[in-house]
């Protein structure tokens, strides 16, 4: 609401300097704003359309940019379509494959001129047997250590079956005449012959002598088979150990000629293989960087179909926003109506002019009046821009009026002849003001309130202005009223 006033007030200090505050940035944004409201230059629809416009004409100036980039990018280098890339990408493979080729050729070479090939395969085949031998030898040491276990399993066994027979033979005949336990006498005759007299049990069946030498001279037989086992074993391990160390020293005079009939290759022909594995690197880097340039091209060439489709859009939305505006014609229409209206109010007030015609323009970007090509703020003195801001006020809300425009009906003057003089021309001036605020107000009654504040009208106009005159303040009698506080033996009401 406080905006739509801005059209309805026009404060003394501003009167003679701003049309309606367009001096405060903020306010003149609002400003206009209402006008586009008023005179329906804003639509919804429009003002959609306009900002899908901008930003697609952001993204357009974001595309030309990056087309200038790339410009920019390949400016200095051979690479400026992505056939030239393609071309040369195949360039480089064709070269790489024929240095592939020269090296595959010079190592032919070398194996043809230095029998390396034969000296290669027996060095394969040496360090193929010395691999064997030495796998032999691991399983040898293996199976010596388990029949090394097994030898002293089997001794361990003889032994406790040595001391079983030795223990049947001697205890057997040992007789108890005191018990081990309680030390009290015993007596054979205690018991019967098929019970322990000490313990009075039946005793259990026992191994007789003969199985335990029978199992005494089988574990022998395994001893001394185990014991020539191992025999054998060792004299395998040593055999592999003898051959591992042959073969081992094959490998390595082997390894030594191959290596020094490389070497006296590498060396006649150091020159040649350095220059052509720094070309192999070259060319790799080479490809490399061409790939790289050729996906930025790619990169770039999608980013322009789609600027295509943006320019379509543009299009597009060019061809509605100009067919909404020639439905615009109305709002139009409605300006032009105000500027006949404040030309006519101008002339009305006799403002001063120096061109043959008094003309009056409302700038279709600022909103604001221009007399005779002269801006508001270029005009001449403080009295004229008064006459200039009544009577464009007045005009704003005459044509509102008219026109069914959304506008309040009130207008507020403060200090129509502030900056006025007393006499002559400027006199008749203030007077032309009071005149035409009485006429228009006469002419729209209720349909448009008009308050002039102002500390000195013109004398000859006072019975006139009477008629109309709202409310009379003096320094006596102000607008601002307060009831006083009563004193103690004051009637409580009394001013």
């Amino acid at each position: 609401m406080s905006d739509w006033l801005g059209y309805c007030i026009v404060a003394g200090d501003e009167i003679d300097a701003q049309v309606f505050g367009h001096h405060h940035p903020f306010r003149d944004q609002k400003r206009r704003w209402v006008f586009e409201l008023a005179y329906g230059l804003y639509d919804a629809e429009v003002a959609k359309l306009v900002a899908a416009l901008k930003r697609i004409e952001i993204k357009i100036g974001a595309l030309d940019r990056e087309e200038e980039l790339q410009k920019q990018f390949l400016a200095e280098t051979p690479f400026s379509s992505s056939e030239a890339l393609v071309r040369r990408i195949a360039e480089i493979d064709s070269a790489l494959a024929e240095n592939s080729t020269h090296s595959v050729d010079g190592v032919s070479e070398v194996v043809a001129t230095f029998d390396v090939g034969k000296l290669r395969e027996d060095l394969l085949l040496s360090r193929a047997k010395a691999r064997q031998a030495a796998d032999e030898i691991r399983k040898n040491d293996g199976q010596l250590r388990d029949l090394t276990d097994l030898l002293g399993q089997l001794k361990s066994q003889f032994s406790r079956l040595t001391r079983a027979i030795i223990s049947e033979e001697w205890l057997v005949d040992f007789d108890f005449v005191v018990c081990p336990r309680c030390g009290s006498d015993v007596e054979p005759a205690r018991a019967t012959d098929e019970c322990c007299y000490l313990c009075l049990q039946t005793p259990a069946s026992s191994s007789s002598r003969e199985a335990f030498l029978a199992e005494q001279d089988r574990i022998v037989t395994q001893i001394q088979e185990t014991e020539s086992v191992i025999a054998s074993r060792r004299e395998s391990l040593s055999s592999l150990r003898a051959l591992h160390a042959e073969l081992s020293e094959q490998e390595e005079i082997l390894s030594a000629q191959l290596n020094s009939r490389t070497q006296t290759f590498v060396s006649d022909h150091e020159s040649q293989i350095a220059e052509s594995a720094s070309n192999r690197a070259y060319l790799a880097a080479e490809r490399n960087k061409a790939e790289e340039y050729l996906r930025i091209l790619e990169r770039f060439q999608l980013t322009f179909s789609s600027r295509q489709e943006l320019e379509e859009q543009k299009a597009e939305i060019e061809d509605k926003i100009a067919r909404c505006e020639l439905t615009a014609s109305a709002s139009e229409s409605h300006i032009e109506l105000l500027e006949d209206r404040l030309l006519g109010y101008l002339l009305q007030l006799n403002v001063p002019h120096f061109d043959a015609d008094l003309s009056v323009t409302i700038n279709r970007k600022t909103y604001l009046p221009e007399i005779s090509g002269r801006t508001f703020d270029e005009l001449s003195s403080q009295g004229l821009k008064t006459l200039v801001n009544v009577a464009h006020s007045l005009a704003h809300h005459t044509v509102a009026i008219d026109n069914n425009l959304p506008m309040p009906g009130l207008l507020v003057l403060d200090g129509l002849s502030a900056n006025a003089g007393r006499r002559g021309f400027d006199e008749d001036r203030i007077r032309d003001m009071y005149q035409l605020l009485m006429s228009v107000s006469e002419e729209y009654g209720d349909r448009l309130q008009i308050i002039a504040v102002d500390n000195d009208p013109p004398a000859d106009l006072w019975d006139d202005l009477s008629s109309m005159e709202v409310l009379h303040l003096t320094q006596e009698d102000k607008l601002i009223r307060f009831r006083s506080v009563a004193a103690p033996n004051q009637p409580a009401g009394t001013e």
